[in-house]
């Protein structure tokens, strides 16, 4: 059974897919997306993502526990997805460093397209993937939403 629910963050509309007991996307939807496809049936499950999303979002959770589960994607994009999934809050590792991890070291370019294509936003962390240079680069919701987590990771962690 697979379904999915919308919810309102400070952030805009958020829409959590499950599919089988684990969460299999996550992300801010525009408003068309959202008109599009209604509100969704939230259950235990997406209620858990979301309420952790916020706590998240507070600075009150580090470590997402809600289930989720990769339903697509080629295993070398399956393979990045897990490997962002080590990077400890607060820190950061670049392009290159994650192609290292997935045994992929020139695969930097994949390493991009790969964390571009993440279904499951903020639990997988992509935003903490940076240039070589220190840069932010690429992410989904703009250079400066990646910039505002990794500050409210990097406070937190400190603190």
């Amino acid at each position: 059974m697979a379904g999915f629910a919308v919810y309102t963050s400070q952030y805009g509309p958020v829409r959590v897919d499950w599919n089988d007991g684990a969460v299999t996307g996550l992300r801010i939807v525009t408003q068309a997306d959202n008109a599009a496809d209604g509100p969704g049936e939230p259950t235990e499950l997406t209620d858990l993502a979301f309420h952790e999303l916020e706590r998240y979002f507070a600075g009150d959770l580090r470590q997402f526990t809600t289930p989720i589960a990769f339903t697509y994607g080629t295993p070398f994009q399956q393979s990045v997805w897990r490997a962002l999934l080590q990077i400890p809050y607060g820190e950061t590792r670049t392009y290159a460093q994650i192609a290292e991890a997935v045994g992929r070291p020139k695969a930097v370019r994949a390493v991009g397209s790969a964390n571009n294509r993440n279904p499951i936003l903020f639990i997988v962390p992509c935003h903490r993937v940076i240039g070589a240079n220190g840069n932010l680069v690429g992410y989904a919701y703009g250079v400066e939403m990646k910039r505002t987590l990794l500050q409210l990771e990097q406070r937190v962690a400190q603190a």
